[in-house]
């Protein structure tokens, strides 16, 4: 399965990188962003398209890690709850399996018609 990943990872990486190599002309045009907001105006450094783009990328590729961060830490979490859920309950089935049986509630049992022959109802 790394393998995979890894595999995958590197054809993004070459498709990626051949679209810029393809589109560097259009892609090194200068872009100024404007943030405007009532009477605040805010203005960005004029910028090449391609870094943009890599900015977001990598600002994506940060949102997506954080959230599966988190994810995971919930899930591990979880997981440490049941373990500690699974320990008590076999603890639990290990102590109800030392209890002794009731003799005289299986003597009845084998007199209600089991073991002299009789038909219980509905058989």
């Amino acid at each position: 399965m790394r393998y995979l990943k890894f595999l995958v990872l590197l054809v993004v990486f070459v498709a990626s990188m051949l679209f810029f190599v393809q589109n560097n002309q259009p892609l090194s045009t200068a872009v100024q962003l404007e943030f405007s907001v009532a009477t605040m105006h805010l203005y960005s450094i004029p910028l090449p398209l391609y870094l943009l783009v890599l900015g977001s990328f990598l600002v994506g590729a940060l949102v997506c890690l954080l959230v599966f961060l988190v994810d995971r830490i919930r899930l591990g979490l979880e997981l440490k709850t049941l373990r500690t859920r699974y320990a008590a309950l076999e603890d639990e089935a290990l102590s109800l399996r030392t209890i002794p049986l009731n003799q005289p509630m299986n003597q009845s049992v084998n007199q209600s018609g089991s073991s002299t022959g009789q038909s219980l109802p509905g058989q």
